[in-house]
């Protein structure tokens, strides 16, 4: 028997920026699915226009004062703890504190500014303590702060939604061999994802058209990287940011998927369980090329300084990389743990029965 909470009561879901996380979204619908209440809240950033400096403060002012006058009955904070929540971890309970990543060491790695590191630390320890619930979004995140408080790891899995049978072949459309290895990249194109190692890919199979293409699905900050050095490879295609649902008719008709980052003291944190783009390459049985990231069996995992080399290596079939015959989705694993959580908060307060 699963035990499920009353689904009377009401979840408020936080995420600074909700609409571009699609995991908060995903938290949401799997709560809806089951028949509770849900409230987001996401950033409005009511004044538009003015000093930059000023307006930012302002806007954080009222997202301070939005955030204090939500009422629910269990308060699901997901990002960073940012200062904005701050009055919900002073004057509420039933706060479940859902950490995506490790931001005070993050902080550290950004700025190199020990100061800032040490404040966003007291934050993140302070939300832990004073969280009811802590969940992550990888394994070894569970481990990060073992002795503060026990965390429940909800894996950011692609949803069955997600794997659709009727894709349209964008290979085709573009006159592109059957032979020919496509590459793809998805995701925002910064320093912290690996853009300058994409680059270097790039570079490598530039003008190579007999063998492969590398595809970028996205955009960012280090776009410019990008373009620069792909400016004179045919073979190198930039599309820019495209609508979720056509991300899946491009990643359908590539044949490897890519997750360049480069390896530093954080690296152990990031795998298949918390990296999204990952578990959608395999879901349509893509072999996932990574660098940079925590050991997993679910993708071939090498040193950032041969990524380049061994995306030429697949592309003239001097390696072979295979796709896991079978990945974890949201509805299998994810949506149970969400469950468990809620579940266990409202059963402390006598909230809870079984069906």
């Amino acid at each position: 028997m699963i035990k499920l909470a009353n689904r009377k009561a009401t979840i408020a879901i936080f995420s600074y920026e909700i609409w571009k996380h699609p995991r908060a979204l995903k938290i949401a619908k799997t709560l809806v699915k089951h028949g509770f209440k849900v409230k987001l809240w996401g950033s409005r950033k009511p004044l538009r226009k003015g000093p930059r400096v000023i307006r930012g403060i302002l806007n954080y002012i009222f997202a301070i004062f939005e955030v204090f006058t939500i009422r629910a009955t269990i308060y699901w904070i997901e990002n960073v703890p940012d200062i904005i929540y701050l009055p919900l971890f002073f004057l509420k309970k039933n706060i479940v504190y859902d950490r995506r990543s490790p931001w005070a060491k993050q902080v550290l790695l950004e700025t190199k500014n020990v100061l800032l590191y040490k404040v966003a630390e007291v934050i993140e320890r302070y939300a832990l303590k004073k969280a009811e619930k802590v969940v992550v979004v990888s394994t070894p995140m569970k481990y990060e702060y073992e002795k503060t408080k026990e965390a429940e790891v909800i894996p950011n899995f692609p949803e069955k939604i997600f794997i659709k049978k009727n894709t349209k072949d964008v290979r085709s459309k573009l006159g592109i061999g059957k032979d020919v290895k496509v590459f793809i990249y998805i995701g925002k194109l910064s320093v912290t994802e690996g853009a300058p190692l994409l680059a270097k890919a790039i570079k490598r199979l530039c003008n190579k058209h007999s063998v492969a293409e590398i595809w970028i699905v996205g955009d960012g900050p280090a776009r410019n990287i990008i373009i620069n050095v792909s400016r004179n490879c045919s073979n190198i295609r930039v599309f820019g940011w495209v609508k979720r649902s056509k991300v899946i008719d491009y990643i359908a008709s590539s044949n490897y998927g890519l997750v360049p980052r480069f390896k530093n003291f954080l690296s152990v944190f990031y795998n298949h369980e918390g990296i999204h783009k990952i578990g959608e390459y395999l879901v349509y049985g893509k072999p996932v090329i990574a660098c940079g990231l925590a050991p997993s069996k679910y993708y071939l995992n090498v040193d950032p300084e041969e990524f380049d080399k061994t995306i030429e290596k697949v592309a003239l079939e001097k390696l072979k990389v295979e796709a896991q015959k079978r990945f974890p989705l949201w509805e299998e694993v994810s949506e149970n743990k969400i469950l468990k959580v809620v579940n266990e908060l409202l059963e402390k307060r006598g909230q809870a029965f079984w069906k």
